[in-house]
């Protein structure tokens, strides 16, 4: 009952109740997010997260269920969503070799953009940075772009695995080459 009134609280915006659900529930959510991620960086991130989420969505808690398990399913659900974007991405160290990643010199993107840039055709490329690097949906991408929409993500999802190709490669070869 003592949590149930601290979500209520936290539903109309008294954020410290916030600290007393936190106090109550740190330990069940990183246990619950190292568990599944096996690392201690990532299972931090997955905490931070889930309060996040149990900021935002505090007024939707049914009241009188238990806290501590809606919590728990949203650091689960959390932990099992940064464990499947985790397994689908490639670590490279962009500083190790450049040339590798058929770069030479760099402006100021960075390497990893750099290699993209240089490798994609324009329309990806575009599509490419409006998505990761700036966060816009695919429907507002194919309205800038004046595109379909599956169009947009099929020329994003071509990106991605032309830049995964590569990655895995090692093998970069410069457009136009």
């Amino acid at each position: 009952m003592k949590l149930d009134r601290q979500m209520r609280a936290l539903a109309s915006g008294d954020m410290s109740a916030f600290e007393v659900i936190y106090n109550e529930t740190k330990k069940s959510v990183y246990y619950i997010a190292y568990s599944i991620l096996c690392d201690k960086s990532a299972a931090e991130d997955a905490m931070q997260t889930t309060y996040l989420k149990v900021i935002k969505n505090a007024a939707s808690y049914s009241y009188g269920t238990s806290v501590k398990a809606w919590i728990a399913v949203i650091a689960k659900n959390t932990s099992l969503n940064m464990a499947r974007d985790k397994k689908n991405t490639v670590n490279v160290d962009e500083f190790f070799d450049s040339a590798q990643l058929g770069v030479t010199h760099t402006d100021d993107y960075g390497l990893l953009i750099d290699m993209a840039h240089k490798n994609l055709p324009q329309d990806e490329f575009v599509i490419l940075m409006l998505i990761t690097a700036q966060g816009y949906k695919r429907r507002e991408v194919a309205e800038i772009m004046d595109m379909p929409v599956p169009t947009v993500t099929w020329k994003y999802n071509k990106a991605l695995d032309t830049l995964k190709t590569l990655l895995s490669d090692k093998k970069v070869k410069r457009r136009g080459q």
